[in-house]
């Protein structure tokens, strides 16, 4: 029996999409050390998506205002076969994606940990009448290249990742080159913090307003501690770090350090405070 085309079965998508990052960030490629455990693979849900990528839960819009560009779009379709772009700090499509899979990872985790699907916080104007001033938000927008300065936020408001981009001072220490180009959007630790403070909104959404210190202290030790863990989530880096340190994670390790790169090419140590990444 001759089966025709239209009856021929559709090849079932595929349960995982593998996108190539860093594990830290681009610095600890540049060391002999560490090189080897810093570019891994992610394993992120499948899911159809866009030239962006624009998928179900983010939306990548990589407008650079202070070079008025717009980076062309990364499109993942046909890339599945290498993994996605290859890690390179001097590429905008890299970028794209590298922001996509951690982001999409640390929603995975939330969800898992959840039991339901993550909903964006709505955008909120109460100065329109009862019941219509909620909107609904589907998707959270995440800009890699938002403005040049040693920062990157959340914006409740815009319901978006701001990630800055800055060059090294001239007192960068470690493998950083001082007056090179620093880009928040390829740490792991600052897209999975500041990723967690929307996911942190859409759960407590009165968490963000400054009615005390303790409020704003919760949010940035919660994004941190996101961060912090999903540092145990990749195998090589926790067998590489187990074997460091002889098994006592107590002592100084990668697993508990944020933000390594940028705390280098500052000259201070990489941490989050009060929305700066700063010592």
């Amino acid at each position: 029996m001759t089966i025709s085309s239209s009856q021929t079965p559709s090849k079932p998508a595929p349960q995982w999409r593998r996108l190539r990052g860093y594990a830290f960030d681009p610095g600890l490629s540049q060391r002999f050390d560490t090189a080897r455990i810093n570019e891994i693979v992610f394993r992120i849900p499948w899911e159809d998506v866009a030239p962006g990528p624009v998928g179900e839960y983010v939306e990548v819009v990589d407008y650079d205002p202070a070079s008025k560009c717009f980076y062309e779009p990364v499109n993942l379709k046909g890339l599945e076969g290498s993994d996605g772009e290859d890690p390179d700090e001097s590429n905008p499509k890299f970028h794209q994606q590298f922001v996509y899979a951690v982001t999409m990872m640390t929603i995975r985790n939330f969800e898992r940990a959840f039991g339901r699907k993550v909903i964006w916080s709505p955008r909120r104007d109460e100065t329109k009448p009862p019941g219509e001033w909620e909107t609904f938000v589907r998707r959270l927008r995440i800009y890699p290249h938002a403005f040049r300065g040693a920062n990157a936020y959340y914006s409740p408001e815009k319901k978006a990742l701001l990630l800055g981009y800055f060059p090294a001072a001239a007192g960068a220490r470690g493998a950083q080159l001082p007056g090179g180009l620093v880009f928040t959007c390829l740490s792991h630790d600052i897209v999975a913090h500041e990723t967690a403070h929307a996911l942190l909104d859409s759960i407590r959404p009165k968490y963000l307003a400054a009615s005390n210190r303790d409020l704003l202290a919760f949010h940035e030790a919660f994004a941190d501690i996101v961060a912090l863990f999903q540092h145990f989530s990749f195998p090589q880096v926790l067998s590489h770090q187990i074997a460091q340190t002889r098994g006592d994670l107590a002592t100084e390790s990668l697993l508990g350090r944020l933000a390594q790169q940028f705390g280098e090419a500052t000259g201070l140590r990489g941490r989050f405070e009060r929305g700066n990444w700063q010592d």
